[in-house]
């Protein structure tokens, strides 16, 4: 039986709904969003080395996932350790730094904390994102990944930080191959290494519809489509816990954490309304002409 989700290595709900609708006829549309996270460890181990987390933040959500390195000394210290410094460092960054601004500084906060913790020779991967009323932020470091699943596309959105990941970028490795390659377990980025860290950005605008996951590389256990029809088959309140079942009764032997984020509506971004409006004026030019 593959084994339940395991809160010790969870910081926030295991589930919740963000945001509100607006209110009256003309009322913008708010953000509103289910969210789910859970965590378990591979098939045949005692003890988990993933941690993941999630806190409210800019009427949003932030959440993270970081992957402890089973190589090196502590991976279950240094991925709680960095899930905790992450949020804590979150919290307390000026609420007029941009939102990269602050996910960037919490990540080298918490390179900090794990690379002083074991004295350099800790390891942790992490990814972070920040979900705003009509944004997502994201920083990452590591194989920890965030997918988007829009239009009926499953994308990656974000890149594997591994000798396998490397290869794959320069066209010597398939998405398939890179699943059982032995590079992908050979990091070229994480925390703890060195006093300061490369950080990856991500940016974009949300769309009613979006599914986020953000998931520890045990995922690689499952294949895009697979995975895209869990999301589709089953409610976004129940796909977490779902993906990590589908993960173990693959036969995945690695831990595995899954947040699922389901954006169920939100505001139209200032640039889509102007090009709607633009739109909708050469249109009516057309018409009186």
């Amino acid at each position: 039986m593959p084994a339940e989700p395991d809160r010790l290595r969870c910081v926030g709900p295991a589930g919740c709904r963000i945001g509100r609708a607006g209110s009256g006829p003309d009322a913008e549309p708010g953000l509103v969003a289910d969210f789910t996270q859970g965590t378990t460890a591979g098939l045949g181990r005692e003890g988990n080395e993933d941690a993941i987390g999630c806190w409210p933040a800019d009427d949003g959500l932030a959440l993270a996932v970081a992957d402890g390195l089973g190589g090196y000394q502590a991976g279950e210290v240094a991925s709680k350790l960095a899930i905790e410094v992450f949020g804590s460092s979150l919290a307390r960054a000026p609420s007029h730094w941009r939102a990269v601004r602050r996910l960037r500084h919490a990540v080298e906060q918490a390179n900090l904390a794990v690379h002083d913790e074991g004295q350099s020779r800790m390891r942790t991967t992490l990814t972070a994102t920040l979900v705003g009323p009509e944004t997502l932020t994201a920083v990452h470091v590591g194989d920890c990944r965030l997918l988007l699943f829009r239009d009926g596309w499953l994308r990656q959105l974000t890149a594997d930080h591994n000798v396998a990941g490397h290869m794959a970028a320069h066209g010597l490795l398939s998405a398939r191959g890179m699943a059982r390659h032995p590079g992908r377990r050979i990091l070229t980025r994480c925390l703890g290494q060195d006093p300061f860290i490369r950080v990856d950005t991500i940016s974009l605008s949300i769309r009613p519809g979006d599914v986020y996951i953000q998931c520890s590389d045990g995922i690689a256990w499952l294949s895009g489509p697979r995975i895209i029809e869990v999301l589709v088959a089953h409610p976004p309140t129940a796909a977490s816990e779902r993906l990590l079942r589908e993960v173990q009764d693959a036969g995945g032997d690695d831990d595995t954490s899954v947040q699922v984020l389901s954006i169920l509506s939100c505001p139209v971004p200032a640039r889509a309304r102007w090009l709607d409006l633009s739109r909708r004026l050469r249109s009516w030019r057309r018409g009186g002409g």
